[in-house]
């Protein structure tokens, strides 16, 4: 009797339609087919937890941090790189990980070690490329080196790196970037940090422009497909630079930020670029900046509107996706490594997929590239 409960018990708990926790509010066109996710846009993913045990966090996360460490970023991907990144998928998407202490040392400790490595890092010929949190990154080529939507981490008490360390990146940075106003994008305490060291903050028109502290110190390039040259490290060096007058939806101005260095090496970051896929929108233009600009790597969010017609637009030799596991999310849209695979899958273009505090150094090869070149 007391088996066949139990059976009853399992039966009906895993018949049941997982709820969400916090109550939060699920839309309409993402309300879950089966029972085992709390959301449609999770079904082809591994399933999110409430909670998990320390002890397989922590040895999960050691696991990862060494294959990663083993198996650096590299093109062709090393097939154990993406066991570990799924692995952290599995991690980052339990739904109480960014209030776990354990992850929020594991992310301190690999931007620690990021910074630590930028510090000592010369680069002789191309760029390399560290990704921070969430959608920032580091560039650096032999001549200058900027920053695309740094921020210390989540609001999160416990999660972000201390202003010691931001102040130590700043300093390695000639110029930031900032693509559109959401925290998880714009930093103050970061622009406060390149200004007193009198280094260009670039940001969409009007950002923060009713705070005196702010006021008539950053820098708002037109939204076009303008060319700007912007003076960095006291004149000594000048980056060429386009901001493409992207959106997230109908009413956010998103900065799509192209920067091409002294060398001649272009970087574009899309920010949290998202609009609708039609006549008269963001892909008007989107489809011809591969024939404007000649650009060699090409950092989007990996949730955007058609990847894949955006990186043939752009036409990049290469593609480095930014935004997965923001722990400022709910679970639902903390996107994964997984989701980004398959959003990539057939693009046709060479990607390489890193986590916090990794890096790629990226050479410009001379074989065609698809599409137009200039």
């Amino acid at each position: 009797m007391t088996r066949w409960l139990l059976l009853l018990w399992i039966g009906g708990t895993l018949g049941a339609q997982v709820t969400p926790p916090g109550k939060v509010p699920i839309p309409e066109d993402e309300r879950p087919s089966k029972p085992f996710v709390w959301s449609e846009r999770r079904l082809l993913v591994a399933p999110e937890l409430f909670d998990a045990p320390d002890e397989w966090i922590d040895r999960s996360l050691q696991w990862a941090d060494f294959i990663l460490g083993t198996y650096r970023p590299a093109l062709p991907e090393h097939p154990l790189r993406r066991a570990a990144l799924l692995r952290l998928d599995d991690v980052l998407h339990i739904e109480s990980a960014p209030r776990k202490e354990l992850v929020q040392k594991w992310y301190r400790a690999r931007m620690y070690r990021a910074i630590e490595e930028i510090e000592r890092t010369k680069v002789t010929e191309g760029m390399r490329i560290w990704k921070l949190y969430n959608h920032g990154f580091l560039v650096r080529t032999p001549t200058v080196s900027f920053t695309f939507d740094f921020v210390p981490g989540t609001r999160q008490p416990g999660f972000a790196i201390e202003k010691e360390w931001l102040a130590r990146l700043v300093t390695q940075s000639d110029a930031t970037f900032i693509s559109h106003l959401h925290g998880d994008h714009a930093s103050q305490d970061v622009a406060r940090l390149f200004l007193a060291q009198g280094k260009p903050v670039i940001a969409p028109e009007g950002l923060w422009k009713t705070m005196p502290e702010f006021a008539g110190k950053l820098t708002y390039p037109e939204r076009s497909a303008k060319v700007h040259r912007i003076p960095v490290q006291g004149g000594k060096q000048v980056l060429e630079v386009v901001a493409y007058p992207g959106h997230q939806g109908a009413t956010v101005l998103n900065n799509v930020h192209l920067v091409r260095s002294p060398e001649g090496l272009t970087a574009m970051q899309t920010g949290d670029q998202w609009n609708d896929d039609a006549p008269g929108t963001d892909f008007d233009w989107i489809s011809h900046v591969g024939r404007q600009h000649a650009v060699d790597v090409l950092l989007p969010n990996c949730w955007t509107r058609g990847i894949a017609r955006m990186v043939r637009g752009v036409n990049p030799k290469l593609v480095i996706t930014g935004h997965e596991n923001e722990m400022a999310h709910t679970v639902d849209h903390r996107e994964d490594n997984t989701q980004t695979y398959t959003r990539l899958w057939g693009v046709g273009y060479p990607f390489v997929l890193m986590t916090w505090g990794e890096s790629y150094g990226y050479q410009r090869v001379a074989e065609p590239r698809l599409g137009v070149d200039k």
